[in-house]
């Protein structure tokens, strides 16, 4: 089944990368794959699901209750979903990837550096990442590896990934935006994730126009397709 997942996902790489880089980094578990469609179900609760018609996408979610959020990369699909599981909330990103293998110039201004963030730095994540408060998540996510930006001994930002794989949890604070620092955090990320062997990615909200800008200049390829996510909190 592996093998029909991944020459369908293929036809599309971009467009399909989160749930090619799923599969090759062994973080989902493939729920179903034929040659119309593909389900990956990501930490339990995460299903992102591709499909060409209404037929497949039946199928796929013939076995599934109501999952915690649904990742549907075909936009005209979500209406169908929304009848059958009536989510809270949908948000719509766009999907871009790194797709060379060169290594990128952190170009860390002067007096920044990056080093890893350990549990001690939990409470300043939290309050100061705008779009998440999930400490359990959080904690997870710098076990799992956060970068900081510290100009002295003062936390500037941070970056770090989904439990999808995604880069993300990107945030710089304030008082110290405009240096370039998200450039810096985001390129030492991609480096960690080439030096892996991963293909780094991200999905990027439509109306955040200053990250869509920053994935630009970092020179990751945007698919000219959206995903859609489905949830409740």
């Amino acid at each position: 089944m592996k093998d029909k997942a991944i020459e369908y996902l293929s036809r599309d790489k971009l467009y399909h990368i989160d749930m090619l880089e799923s599969l090759y980094r062994g973080i989902g578990e493939l729920m179903y794959a034929d040659e119309h469609g593909a389900a990956v179900l990501n930490s339990g609760y995460t299903y992102m699901i591709s499909a060409q018609n209404e037929e497949t996408l039946e199928k796929i979610c013939a076995g599934i209750k109501r999952p915690l959020v649904i990742e549907m990369h075909q936009a005209q699909f979500v209406p169908w979903l929304q009848a059958k599981y009536a989510y809270r909330h949908t948000m719509e990103s766009l999907q871009c990837a790194y797709l060379s293998k060169e290594r990128l110039d952190e170009k860390l201004t002067e007096g920044v550096r990056l080093r890893e963030l350990s549990s001690e730095h939990l409470k300043f994540v939290l309050e100061n990442y705008d779009h998440l408060s999930d400490e359990k998540y959080l904690a997870e996510r710098i076990e799992a590896g956060i970068i900081g930006a510290f100009i002295g001994n003062e936390l500037a930002g941070f970056v770090g990934t989904h439990d999808e794989g995604t880069m993300g949890i990107l945030q710089v604070l304030p008082e110290f935006r405009r240096r370039g620092i998200a450039y810096s955090l985001e390129a030492a990320m991609i480096n960690r994730q080439l030096a892996l062997g991963y293909v780094p990615h991200a999905h990027i909200v439509t109306t955040n126009e200053a990250s869509i800008k920053l994935q630009k200049k970092l020179g990751l390829s945007f698919a000219d397709k959206t995903v859609t996510w489905l949830y409740d909190e």
